[in-house]
């Protein structure tokens, strides 16, 4: 008998009851995961409005040297936080009055990690290219140290709100980080120098940390125990220390592939052709964002309900995909004038343009499944995946760079994604989706 017969049978109580738990699950998915998306606008288009203000108020060689300084800032803060924003948004839902434990615990992990990190890697360029571009002094080295740590916290804290079921917020902090840094940017530029401009990025992000902490301690998380919590099993220890190392291990080689290829097309291909990678990665990057907001949605809600995670999951593709789909078919359409605006020499890559726009297709399911793999604790099956796509990905780079050029690369990330999607519906289906 088909689930639509079996609803009709059933006495009008528990039909009612289906049907408003389906609208319960339906509305949290949604509001959350919309609100994430808002987010996600948010911040992009006020990112590029900032960099396109300091362009106009800054030098060319302030806003390349700030512009370095942020993303080398950035890449410290992800490698540091070690993945444990998926942790976070796991188990703070059901942690109960060990939430408070957890957040502090991860607070400390990720600033640490993330400022050993930045020291260390400041420190070996210092050494070995003591007066190249990159190296720093004492005074502005701490200074990156300190923005690598407070990078980490502020990205930690989203994950926070998310798990609280507050996504609300995330949108709201960027959003006033976003604006702060746009109006910070006319104050400091009679200075002109290149840490002015990366002060203006990181005094309001810095800043926004007490606001969001105080928030979540004083209103969000739930109030501690009296009484001292005893102790988890050893059992509860070595499943949240295995989440935490497959999540860890899948989400480093996930940056891998990603940060590493524009560094092998431009090595092979020329800077030149890196540039028509790179910006046609950048849309189906922002593409996937969709998929990485109802998952980390998924994530909360199933650790909330786990005997609602198949109709969860089921939720989140069908939103997912109602979004992704038409966005993917717009983009394409549009693509020789989304190109043109960077440029003419940008339209020679419509064709690339359009296979990363695909990809983003069977990417974003693939997304889920790691979502799906987070709420059932075994994110080592997602660390193999990624593992997988990432060495591929990276091996595509470099042997088929020269023989087939960026098409050829694109169109190999495609299959690559295109093959792990169906280990994604595998593992989807394991859950009766």
């Amino acid at each position: 008998m088909s689930s639509a017969d079996a609803d009709r049978n059933a006495d009008p109580v528990t039909a009612s009851r289906l049907r408003i738990g389906g609208a319960l699950l339906n509305d949290r998915v949604s509001r959350n995961g919309f609100a994430l998306l808002v987010n996600t606008g948010v911040s992009g288009v006020l990112g590029f409005a900032y960099w396109l203000i300091a362009a106009h108020l800054f030098s060319t060689s302030a806003v390349g040297r700030a512009g370095a300084l942020v993303s080398a800032t950035t890449l410290f803060a992800v490698l540091g936080q070690l993945n444990l924003s998926g942790a976070l948004m796991r188990f703070l839902p059901t942690a109960g009055p060990r939430s408070r434990r957890l957040v502090v615990l991860t607070y400390a992990t990720s600033a640490g990690v993330s400022a050993l990190i930045a020291a260390a890697s400041i420190g070996i360029v210092n050494v070995f290219a003591p007066h190249g571009s990159l190296a720093l002094g004492m005074g502005p080295a701490a200074v990156v140290v300190v923005a690598a740590a407070a990078t980490a916290l502020f990205n930690i804290q989203d994950s926070a709100l998310i798990g609280l079921r507050k996504a609300m917020w995330v949108p709201l902090e960027n959003g006033g980080f976003g604006i702060a840094k746009i109006g910070l940017l006319f104050v400091v530029a009679p200075i002109g120098s290149a840490f002015a401009l990366f002060a203006a990025w990181m005094i309001p992000l810095a800043l926004t940390i007490p606001l969001i902490t105080l928030l979540l301690f004083r209103v969000f998380l739930p109030p501690a125990a009296d009484l001292e919590l005893p102790q988890l099993s050893v059992e509860r220890r070595r499943s949240f220390i295995r989440f935490v190392v497959g999540d860890a291990t899948g989400g480093l080689f996930n940056q891998a592939w990603i940060y590493l290829l524009p560094v092998i097309v431009t090595a092979t291909l020329g800077s030149d052709t890196n540039a028509l990678y790179y910006v046609s990665f950048l849309f189906s990057s922002t593409v996937d964002q969709v998929g990485v907001n109802f998952a980390s949605v998924l994530t909360v809600e199933g650790a909330h309900s786990l005997e609602d995670t198949a109709a969860l999951v089921r939720t989140a593709i069908r939103r997912v995909f109602s979004l992704v789909v038409p966005l993917v078919v717009c983009l394409m359409v549009l693509a020789p004038w989304l190109l043109r605006a960077f440029g003419t020499q940008y339209e020679a890559a419509i064709e690339v343009f359009r296979i990363l726009l695909i990809m983003c297709v069977p990417r974003a399911l693939v997304t889920i499944y790691f979502g799906l793999n987070r709420i059932l604790q075994r994110t080592h099956r997602s660390a193999y995946l990624q593992v997988t796509i990432s060495v591929l990905s990276i091996a595509a780079g470099a042997f088929l760079a020269h023989p087939y050029g960026l098409r050829g690369i694109a169109l190999a990330l495609l299959g690559i994604q295109v093959s792990a999607s169906l280990v994604a519906i595998w593992g989807l289906r394991a859950v009766r989706v």
